[in-house]
């Protein structure tokens, strides 16, 4: 009896990590030296910044897909195999980068080539303005600062490597490195001295900022309208979604997500044009393998995909702003970071207790976050990330993914439980950034983005129901039911219940009505409604 129940148990756990899209077997030797690879996929980085995980699931989304012209597959959730990979062709960027971030960026990767390029780019471009010189370097100074205004992450960097915020189709680049010292140092066969000699140290291979983390969200969502079939879902608990199509949840997305890149700021990208056909002699080379090949997801995350993807079509068919929604969608590229990396540790470590109401079979508490410091509720909500970082730090360490060093488990650690801390702090999630008393709090900012991404534009429900919801996008235990089914799971089994109903819930619906999404019907009835989009009732 024992033996059949291990060899079930390893039947599980070959279903659990076998991949999306299937890879070539020279690949796999690759992911064996980092656990969080072979339990998460190709993969989440703890370097990456949360704006660059947006920037680059967007960049494959608007990308084309395929070498053919008919069927690129751009401004498209599904893939198609080239030799036997899947593969994007993304642009670069690299002339625009030059006119717009070459001036602001790290002096001491500035070569003196580059210099004298980015005076000659700029000449380029006042030779296409009408207008007399100081009218021309007006101009360019406007333009530039334009330019500047949409840069998303600089730091301590080079101009080539900044990134763009995604706020247009034309602002989405791959990552491109210069190698600098190799490029100063003298003993190279390649001397730099003009623009094309140095195009020799640009490098469109490394993943050291685009770290592949958008590239996964993308494959979830690939991976979940591969197939034409919802995932295997309660419909008890998520009745709000039985009956999708997920072809017309795909199109929706399809069809909002290339609305926003290609309308919303429309003449940006007729700004870009005109520089870049000014700058023509500025570009990369196209080599020949030019495009990036993209890595693998587990099949089995297609439910946490679903999530994602209703919780996309929401936010992208409000009616704010788009630069609204941007700030939106990289909260929802880091939520669904953190979100995969607790469904997957919880598939792995296999739990008995099953959560209720919860597919995801893990729970956040959490507590308000002007709390004291000894309100029961706050250390709860402290043991509960105890909990959820001990859950990841055993999920990398299961016999099921193999026996690996200690510096492959470091690598491991960096990219599951020291990523969720990092990404939950970024997010204002837990707190404090630093010393002890660390828990899950609710700010109203996320409280803010779990009513646009769970509710759907313009939709009215019972606060209720609003608690339901975000336990059963995210196990974030709100409501009493939610609370002592989440202190259940924790092992707080003494008087569970009892504490839940007691639990003081009034800052919660004081932040919802603040924000303008409570309406009180009567003392015992009260509303969450989304306002971005026309009034639907639940």
């Amino acid at each position: 009896m024992l033996l059949a129940k291990d060899n079930q148990m390893s039947i599980n756990k070959n279903i659990m990590l076998k991949r999306f899209p299937p890879i070539a077997e020279a690949e796999e030797h690759k992911d064996k030296l980092n656990p969080a690879i072979r339990l998460y996929g190709r993969r989440f980085y703890k370097d990456q910044t949360p704006l660059e995980y947006l920037a680059e699931f967007l960049l494959v989304f608007a990308s084309p897909k395929s070498r053919s012209e008919n069927q690129n597959n751009a401004y498209s959730l599904s893939l198609s195999l080239n030799d036997g990979f899947a593969c994007y062709w993304p642009e670069d960027h690299v002339a625009l980068k030059l006119f717009s971030f070459f001036p602001s960026s790290k002096l001491e990767t500035r070569h003196p080539v580059h210099q004298k390029n980015y005076l000659q780019a700029i000449d380029a471009i006042k030779a296409r303005i009408p207008g007399s010189d100081e009218e021309q370097n007006i101009a360019v100074r406007l333009i530039q600062s334009l330019f500047f205004g949409f840069v998303g992450v600089a730091k301590a960097r080079t101009w080539v490597t900044y990134t763009f915020l995604p706020a247009s189709v034309s602002l989405l680049a791959r990552e491109v490195t210069w190698n600098h010292p190799a490029a100063v140092k003298r003993s190279k066969k390649i001397e730099v001295t003009d623009w094309d000699s140095s195009t020799e140290y640009f490098d469109s291979s490394t993943h050291n900022f685009m770290g592949r983390g958008g590239e996964l969200l993308f494959l979830q969502l690939a991976n979940l309208f591969s197939n034409e079939n919802l995932p295997d879902i309660d419909c008890n608990i998520y009745h709000h979604l039985y009956n999708l199509q997920l072809s017309d949840l795909r199109d929706c997305i399809e069809s909002s997500l290339r609305k926003i890149l290609n309308e919303s700021i429309e003449p940006l990208g007729e700004l870009v044009n005109f520089i870049e056909s000014s700058l023509i002699d500025y570009k990369l080379p196209q080599k020949k393998g030019n495009e990036t090949r993209l890595g693998w997801v587990p099949s089995v995350t297609r439910p946490e995909a679903l999530l994602f993807a209703t919780e996309l079509k929401n936010i992208c068919t409000s009616t704010v702003g788009s630069l609204e929604k941007l700030e939106l969608l990289q909260l929802l590229c880091t939520m669904q970071v953190l979100r995969s990396l607790c469904f997957q540790a919880c598939r792995i470590i296999e739990y008995e207790i099953q959560i209720e109401g919860f597919m995801g079979n893990y729970a956040w508490i959490i507590t308000d976050p002007k709390s004291d410091s000894g309100m029961p509720m706050r250390k709860i909500a402290q043991k509960s990330l105890e909990r959820i970082e001990s859950l990841l730090f055993r999920a990398i360490r299961s016999p099921h993914l193999g026996i690996v060093s200690a510096e492959d488990l470091k690598n491991g650690d960096d990219n599951c439980f020291r990523l969720f801390r990092k990404f939950a702090k970024e997010l204002g999630l837990v707190i404090p950034l630093t010393g002890r008393g660390q828990r899950f709090v609710l700010p109203p900012h996320l409280l803010r983005f779990l009513v646009a991404a769970l509710l759907a534009p313009g939709e009215r429900v019972r606060l209720t129901e609003f608690y339901a919801r975000t336990f059963a996008h995210y196990g974030i235990a709100l409501g009493d039911r939610q609370l002592a089914a989440a202190l259940a799971w924790s092992g707080n089994e003494s008087g569970n219940k009892d504490y839940a109903v007691a639990a003081d819930t009034a800052w919660i619906e004081e932040a919802l009505q603040q924000g303008g999404f409570l309406v009180e019907l009567s003392d015992a009835v009260s509303i969450v409604h989304n306002p971005g989009g026309k009034e639907q009732r639940a």
